[in-house]
C-alpha cells in the first residue's frame, strides 16, 4: 500500500475514533487537518466523513460529508447497490435517499474576525447552528465532475442534482467550468487589507421597493446582489446603481430581458465590479452555458426563441471567471434545510424549487458578515404590487413550483433574531 493511502486510512480511523470531539474535518493538500491545522485529524458533531478522493488538479482533495442530525428528510428509500438511471416519472413524491445529506465540504484559508457576522451569530443561535454549514461547497469547477458524482447527483432532478440530464453535456459543461479557489471569495478578496465587516444588500424585485428612497442605502454596503429582471434604469432611487453580482436562470433571465425590454430591462447588468450567479435548473441552462463557454449559437433549445447567441448578453471579451454556477450540493442543502415545502410530499415534488431571490440571498448569508434584504416579501405583501417596476398594482401570485410564503416566513424569523436586516416598507399601520 503506498504511504498516501497508508495516511488516508490512519485519517480515516482516526476521524471515527475521535468522533464525539466536536472537532471538524477538513481536507487539505497531502493529508487532513483541522481548522486550526495542529492535528492531522478531526471530525465535527454534524458531518461524517462518507468520501474522499483525490481530483486530478493541483492534488486537490474533495470531501463529502454527511449531517449526522435527525432531520425531515432522513431515508426511507434503500440507497441502491446496482445503478442504473433514475427518472421523476417513477416517483409520486421526493425520493428519500441515505445520501441526501451527502455535501462537498471544502477548507477555507480566509475566516471572517467581524464581532457581528452572521457565521458567528449562526453559531450561538441553536435552531441555525444545526442548519448552517460553514463550509458547504457553493460554487461548481471542474474538480467536481467524475463518474462516481455523475451517479451521487443522478438521485436529484436539478437543481438539486442531475438526474435525467445528459451525460456527455453535462461533463463537457462542467469539466471546463473555471477553477474556484476560494469558495468564501469575498473573504479571499478583502485579504491584505484592513479587516472588516463584508456588509452586502439582496435586492429582490418586490413592489414594496417603489418610491422607497433606499437607493444610497442599498449602493452604500460593500456589495450588491441583484436577481431576474433588475431594472435599475429609472428607479436608481428605489433600488440604487450598483450591481456585484447577478444571479439568474438562463430563463429568468432571458425571459426577463424579452419581457421588460422596453421598461428599462435591455441589457443585464454589465458593471466592471459585476460577477454573475447561474442557478442550473434544467438540461436548457446547461445547453445555454455550453454556448457561452464556446461563444457559439444555441442549437435544439427551447431558449433559442429568446436568445441565438447568448454571449451577446455578456459581450465577446467576456471572462468566464466571473460567472459562477451553483453547485447542485447547495441548492440541496437549502431546499433541505431552509426552505423544505409540503410540496415535496405530493404529485407536484418535481417542480418545486426554492425562488432565484431565495437561492441568492441565501448564498449571500454564506459569504457575508451582514447582510440586508430589499424587496422581498414581507407580511404585508399584499399591499404592495408584485414588482416594484410594474405600472399598475399586479397582486403577487402564488406558483406551485416555489413556496414564497415559506420563504417570507423564513425572511421574518432570520430579521426576528438579528440575522439579517429586512426592509419592511414606510407604511405605517392605523388601527381601525
Amino acid at each position: 500500500m503506498r504511504a498516501e493511502n497508508q495516511n488516508k486510512l490512519t485519517c480515516y480511523g482516526r476521524c471515527r475514533s475521535s468522533f464525539l470531539r466536536g472537532r471538524i474535518f477538513f481536507p487539505l493538500p497531502g493529508g487532513c487537518a483541522r481548522h486550526a491545522g495542529s492535528v492531522p485529524c478531526a471530525c465535527a458533531r454534524h458531518i461524517r466523513l462518507t468520501e474522499e478522493r483525490r481530483s486530478g488538479r493541483e492534488g486537490r482533495k474533495i470531501c463529502i460529508a454527511r449531517s449526522r442530525i435527525t432531520w425531515d428528510v432522513q431515508s426511507t428509500t434503500s440507497k441502491q447497490t446496482t445503478w442504473k438511471p433514475l427518472k421523476e416519472n417513477e416517483f409520486s413524491a421526493e425520493p428519500k435517499w441515505k445520501i441526501e445529506e451527502d455535501y462537498i465540504l471544502v477548507t477555507s484559508s480566509y475566516h471572517t474576525t467581524c464581532p457581528i457576522s452572521i457565521k458567528i451569530k449562526a453559531h450561538n443561535l441553536a435552531w441555525l447552528k444545526q442548519r448552517f454549514l460553514h463550509d458547504i461547497t457553493i460554487f461548481m469547477d471542474a474538480r467536481h465532475f467524475s463518474d462516481r458524482e455523475w451517479k451521487r447527483l443522478g438521485h436529484f432532478i436539478p437543481p438539486f442534482g442531475w438526474m435525467e440530464l445528459m451525460y456527455p453535456m453535462v461533463k463537457e459543461v462542467v469539466s471546463v467550468l473555471p477553477y474556484v479557489e476560494h469558495q468564501q471569495l469575498l473573504l479571499a478578496q478583502q485579504s491584505g487589507r484592513t479587516p472588516n465587516c463584508i456588509t452586502c444588500a439582496v435586492v429582490g424585485n418586490g413592489g414594496i421597493l417603489n418610491a422607497s428612497r433606499m437607493g444610497k442605502e442599498i449602493d452604500s454596503h460593500d456589495y450588491v446582489f441583484r436577481v431576474n429582471a433588475a431594472v435599475i434604469k429609472g428607479y436608481e432611487e428605489d433600488v440604487g446603481k450598483r450591481t456585484s453580482f447577478y444571479g439568474f436562470t438562463a430563463f429568468t433571465m432571458l425571459n426577463s430581458l424579452h419581457v421588460l425590454n422596453r421598461r428599462g430591462f435591455s441589457t443585464i447588468p454589465r458593471d466592471e465590479e459585476t460577477k454573475y450567479i447561474l442557478l442550473t435548473e434544467r438540461q436548457r441552462d446547461y445547453k445555454w452555458l455550453k454556448a457561452v463557454q464556446q461563444n457559439k449559437e444555441l442549437s435544439n433549445s427551447s431558449l433559442q426563441r429568446l436568445r441565438t447567441h447568448p454571449r451577446d448578453d455578456f459581450g465577446d471579451d467576456f471572462d468566464l471567471k466571473k460567472l459562477f454556477v451553483v453547485h447542485p450540493d447547495f441548492s440541496r442543502y437549502l431546499k433541505n434545510r431552509f426552505l423544505r415545502s409540503d410540496t415535496l410530499n405530493g404529485n407536484y415534488w418535481n417542480i418545486y424549487r426554492p425562488s432565484t431571490g431565495a437561492v441568492v440571498l441565501l448564498t449571500a448569508l454564506h459569504l457575508c458578515d451582514t447582510v440586508s434584504a430589499y424587496g422581498f416579501m414581507t407580511d404585508d405583501y399584499e399591499e404592495y404590487a408584485d414588482h416594484y417596476y410594474d405600472k399598475t398594482k399586479t397582486p403577487v401570485v402564488l406558483y406551485t413550483n416555489h413556496d414564497l410564503l415559506l420563504e417570507k416566513d423564513l425572511w421574518a424569523q432570520l430579521h426576528e433574531q438579528n440575522i439579517i436586516k429586512l426592509y419592511k416598507g414606510t407604511k405605517t399601520k392605523t388601527s381601525s
